[in-house]
């Protein structure tokens, strides 16, 4: 984020052009940090100060930090904090600046200054942004005077650092009233309040693609259902912070199942937030309290449930679990987890009304029920399966904020919550206890 930003900055004042940035911003995960040019850029020390110590370094087996405090230029509490922000992504990129270019570790604050004043931050925003600190310079970007909009904003971009590192920047939200768009994955929830978040495309599906593939860790090459699935499912990770959040404040929110469309409009109030990664762009778009239509028809994404059973399942006493959500990935995600545990998955299906009846062919240990899904939902499904089998075990896949939902699958018989996005030790440990 920092890098991005600060870089064009650099570039608009033209000291240094686009080219040396693209270079710069390849080579900035490769690079250590030199304690000596970070001293310099915070202002502990001189560039002369930096010269001699680095100078008795050539002369002494000593350690940069060492020296600075034998001859008093460096506090131990300063140098075991430089040491602390030695793997920042604001100092590598500092750092390779002043290596690779013409630019002096003693110029970074004046061109730091320069930059914070032409973006119009206020001093703890630039430290945010330095940080990485999405809390803190989110409102800078996403400022809206619709409730909950930053709040949402901030989740997604949380979110992303999970499956894309800091390498993104954003520019400043907008509001509008109609975003044509190639391709769009969005998940609405209602309730006290009602929300639309999507991501979408203007042009091309790259950035789609892109999402998809660090979210998975594959190589999709076109937007198969799989690669729809795994953004819909980051979606609707935010969308279980969003109403977890929400459920704090006592607000009652449900979610619906994720929809995917192509080459429509979104037609009513709303926000848009392009973020930047790799160099393609993708637009975050955010509704809150408004009529929204987003689209005629939706496309028709179905991820196919795996087959395979688990090796040896129902013959070696390994607990057998039967799968059910409508992401793909999710089942996926499970599915391995689960079998490196100990359990044998012997079914999947991704649908209420699918799961009733795997339920009844399999009958296994233990069913997970997703509550958010299509045809039947997780509440309906568990409805059959408890009047099939009164003594059902199933665990609920939901988040915090589904607080009616957790209810009444409690007054049916659900056992055991596990809540998105997925905790491994969370979720082993309230499966395990179902068949002890």
């Amino acid at each position: 984020m920092f890098a991005e930003l600060f870089g064009r900055y650099l570039v608009s004042e033209n000291i240094i052009d686009m080219p040396t940035l693209e270079t710069l911003l390849k080579q900035q995960a490769e690079t250590r940090v030199k304690l000596g040019m970070m001293a310099v850029a915070e202002g502990l020390i001189t560039d002369a100060q930096a010269t001699e110590i680095n100078q008795k370094q050539q002369k002494e087996d000593k350690r940069f930090g060492d020296i600075a405090v034998e001859i008093g230029a460096l506090t131990d509490a300063q140098v075991s904090g430089l040491l602390a922000k030695q793997g920042s992504p604001y100092m590598r990129f500092i750092q390779i600046l002043v290596d690779k270019t013409a630019v002096e570790a003693s110029d970074i604050d004046g061109y730091l200054e320069g930059f914070r004043k032409k973006e119009g931050f206020d001093q703890s925003e630039l430290d945010s942004i330095k940080d990485e600190n999405v809390g803190g310079y989110i409102s800078a970007f996403a400022s809206a005077s619709q409730p909950y909009i930053t709040n949402i904003a901030g989740q997604v971009l949380r979110n992303m650092t999970r499956f894309v590192s800091s390498d993104f920047y954003i520019d400043r939200i907008r509001k509008v009233n109609e975003v044509p768009y190639q391709t769009l994955a969005i998940q609405s929830c209602h309730g006290d309040h009602s929300f639309f978040i999507g991501l979408l495309t203007e042009k091309g599906d790259d950035a789609f693609l892109m999402i998809a593939n660090h979210i998975t860790g594959k190589d999709y090459d076109k937007l198969t259902p799989e690669a729809y699935d795994a953004v819909g499912e980051f979606i609707n990770g935010v969308s279980g912070l969003i109403t977890t959040e929400l459920a704090s404040e006592r607000l009652v929110i449900e979610i619906d199942p994720q929809e995917f469309y192509s080459n429509q409009v979104i037609k009513g109030r709303g926000y848009v937030l392009p973020i930047h990664i790799e160099g393609k762009e993708i637009l975050l778009f955010l509704s809150v309290d408004s009529e929204v239509s987003v689209g005629e028809k939706a496309l028709d994404i179905r991820v196919s449930v795996n087959t395979e059973k688990s090796a040896g399942a129902g013959s070696d006493g390994k607990p057998t679990v039967v799968i059910v959500d409508d992401s793909g990935w999710s089942r996926t995600i499970l599915r391995n987890l689960l079998e490196k545990n100990g359990f044998a998955i012997i079914g999947e299906a991704e649908d209420g009304q699918k799961a009733i009846e795997v339920y009844k062919e399999l009958h296994p240990d233990i069913i997970t029920l997703d509550i958010t899904m299509p045809v039947l939902d997780g509440i309906e499904a568990l409805r059959g399966i408890m009047e099939y089998d009164p003594n059902a075990k199933a665990a609920m896949i939901t988040s915090a904020g589904q607080r009616s939902k957790v209810l009444e699958s409690l007054k049916l018989g659900a056992e055991k919550f596990i809540t998105k996005p997925f905790d491994p030790t969370l979720v082993l440990t309230e499966l395990k206890s179902l068949v002890r």
